[in-house]
């Protein structure tokens, strides 16, 4: 039984690390979008960051409730509860990570293209 209480630690500990990089990834994002003034931009990755935390609540109330109950617990139900929970979050994390690369592309192309080094104060053209 201790190899299934190890195995939801670890478990616990990528969901939180996922969580945590997905949401700096998405507020690296919003402020790069800010300082472009592209105010939609990151308007959306703002609300990416609140849907990943409304799917953590979500996540972490279906982990209490599992936790609290006087039902059977075994590495069946244990599994259960692990896929039922982790799929989706994974799923959403994947998609925000695919949101806030398409977010810095478009970013990216709002640039001014870069110009020729004559083009440059105080360079000497001949």
């Amino acid at each position: 039984m201790l190899h299934f209480q190890i195995l939801i630690g670890v478990f616990v500990l990528s969901v939180l690390a996922i969580g945590l990089v997905v949401v700096a990834r998405l507020l690296w994002c919003a402020y790069r979008a800010l300082n472009a003034s592209r105010f939609r931009l990151a308007a959306l990755a703002v609300m990416g960051i609140a849907g990943l935390a409304g799917l953590f609540v979500v996540v972490a109330a279906v982990w209490l409730g599992y936790g609290v109950s006087h039902s059977r617990k075994d590495g069946w139900s244990d599994l259960q509860i692990m896929l039922l929970t982790g799929l989706p979050f994974y799923g959403a994390s994947y998609g925000l990570w695919r949101l806030a690369r398409s977010i810095q592309s478009e970013i990216g192309k709002g640039a001014a293209p870069a110009g020729d080094e004559g083009d440059a104060p105080g360079s000497t053209r001949r």
